[in-house]
């Protein structure tokens, strides 16, 4: 069963240059340092909700709450904000509600880095000509912010986009000398990055019911999150063919069953998250004498295949 869609975000970027914006550096000049921390708060509450925030009167005690500071300094900043065009004034002045062109068009593209669907009904400052296709990324204002944290380079093998994937999967097999006995290893097809492509796609599909929209970052980040899997193996000696890396793949993508990557799983978050992610598998199965896990991390041993509590490596790839 697909999962239901959620209206808010679970989390925005900040850009590096914020206090490189003109409109930032005069908001703290003529509200103080102090002006910043409640522009982020509101900022943290109107992603929270989605797009937009609508105001009340209790807003001010609610932020002087949170920050400390006294009722009418938030005012204050808050009209300073509507002034230097951080929010919207038409829209504030017809409706109370709290929003810009920026937060929209930032809105907009971490849905779709998500694979979220994105509906800008309410006080849009934004046309739907102007929303971008694909979810890679568009020319960046001083006020916009990027959506991944990692920009990955597109290697010449990675496959062009497609929206509905009608390609055969092709299952990775397992490290010499573990599992799959008399079973027959297919022959790798136009290289590693394409059948990781086809593992994460399957993967997905029969995860969440749904197909996956493959983009050019996309493709990058599966190189990036390749390359830190060979780096792991290298150094712990373990077989880095590309058989052995596309079964520690599996193995990663496996691992992942909750939580905001699982709510928001993409290559580039997982990519991203990398770190994260093998160090919960490691703590997950630090109980279970070096599980299956350890065809990521450490253990590389064929009996650890036959490992009762856990399923078959046949069962897996040919059900």
């Amino acid at each position: 069963m697909a999962r239901k869609a959620k209206k808010g975000l679970g989390y925005f970027p900040m850009d590096i240059d914020i206090f490189s914006d003109l409109k930032i550096r005069k908001l703290i000049k003529y509200q103080g340092g102090k002006a910043i921390t409640v522009y982020a708060l509101l900022l943290c509450s109107i992603y929270k909700e989605g797009y937009y925030m609508r105001w009340d009167s209790e807003l001010p005690f609610v932020c002087s709450e949170l920050t400390g500071f006294d009722e009418a300094y938030i005012s204050e900043v808050i009209k300073s904000c509507l002034a230097l065009g951080l929010f919207s004034s038409e829209i504030f002045n017809r409706h109370k509600v709290l929003t810009s062109r920026g937060i929209q068009e930032r809105y907009e593209r971490i849905c779709s880095q998500c694979r979220r669907v994105c509906d800008i009904d309410e006080y849009g400052l934004i046309s739907s000509e102007e929303m971008p296709i694909s979810s890679e990324e568009m020319p960046i204002s001083s006020e916009e912010m990027p959506i991944s944290s990692e920009e990955m380079p597109i290697s010449s093998e990675e496959m062009p986009q497609s929206k509905v994937n009608k390609r055969k999967y092709i299952p990775p097999t397992p490290p010499k000398g573990g599992g799959g006995r008399n079973l027959k290893k297919p022959k790798p097809q136009k290289g590693l990055n394409y059948n990781a492509r086809l593992l994460f796609e399957e993967h997905f599909r029969k995860t969440f019911s749904d197909s996956y929209y493959w983009t050019a970052k996309d493709a990058g980040a599966m190189t990036s999150l390749l390359n830190k899997l060979r780096f792991q193996r290298e150094q712990k000696q373990m077989d880095i063919s590309d058989d052995s890396l596309l079964y520690a793949l599996q193995y990663l993508l496996s691992s992942i069953k909750e939580g905001w990557i699982f709510d928001n799983f993409s290559v580039t978050n997982i990519n991203s998250k990398y770190n994260e992610i093998v160090a919960q598998a490691k703590k997950t199965f630090s109980s279970r004498n070096k599980a299956d896990i350890g065809v990521i991390l450490t253990d590389n041993s064929p009996d650890k295949y036959d490992n009762p509590n856990d399923k078959k490596w046949e069962e897996r790839w040919n059900k």
